[in-house]
């Protein structure tokens, strides 16, 4: 029996797990921003203003990793647009690759922590990194399995998914090579990715 026709089923499952575990992450990264304990109420207001002013790294990291996770999302929400069923390949894909969906506020946290040190933003950028490489790997399996499909996807779409879905993994190890110079400054490059994938558009069947 072919493997891939044993989990053979529609999108729907997927999607909704998806879904959580993108909102469950999106949500999770808030908790790693650190709330002072104990603050004194005779100058609570200047206490508090400098915490804030000390979470500014935490917040940044926070931004960014929000910002990068709904991005995936999006991605994965127009990668499903264009299938109409998945097969045991394109399912595992999506197991692993949620994963590290999971694993990111863990990983953002330390970065939020340690963001000056490599060793603290060093495992979320191969976080990324792994992330970029299973939606590229999904969009390329999508594309070369035209029985998934709802309709034929034209060269121009398929093409263009490729490259929006390799900006991550190109970011990613520029952002790791940088670390071994800058580690606080490496992780804003990921900022430019919302914006390069705004560039252009999938062309999704109708």
């Amino acid at each position: 029996m072919d493997r891939n026709k044993e989990f053979d089923l529609g999108t729907g499952r997927v999607e909704a797990l998806a879904d959580g575990i993108f909102a469950f992450s999106m949500t999770l990264l808030v908790l790693a921003i650190d709330i002072p304990e104990k603050i004194p109420k005779a100058d609570a207001n200047q206490a508090l203003l400098q915490h804030l002013i000390n979470l500014t790294p935490q917040l940044l990291v926070y931004t960014m990793a929000f910002i990068v996770l709904g991005s995936f999302w999006m991605g994965h929400q127009k990668h499903f647009q264009c299938i109409k069923r998945v097969d045991g390949t394109l399912l595992w894909n999506n197991i692993l690759g949620l994963m590290f969906v999971a694993l990111l506020p863990f990983t953002t946290n330390l970065a939020g922590d340690y963001g000056d040190y490599q060793m603290g933003i060093l495992p979320m950028e191969i976080n990324l990194l792994l992330l970029g490489m299973f939606f590229y790997g999904e969009w390329s399996y999508i594309i070369s399995h035209p029985e998934l499909l709802k309709k034929e996807i034209d060269a121009w779409t398929a093409t263009r998914g490729k490259e929006k879905n390799a900006t991550i993994i190109v970011v990613s190890m520029i952002a790791i090579g940088l670390s071994f110079f800058i580690p606080a400054w490496s992780t804003t490059l990921y900022i430019s990715i919302p914006f390069i994938h705004m560039s252009g558009r999938y062309r999704s069947p109708k």
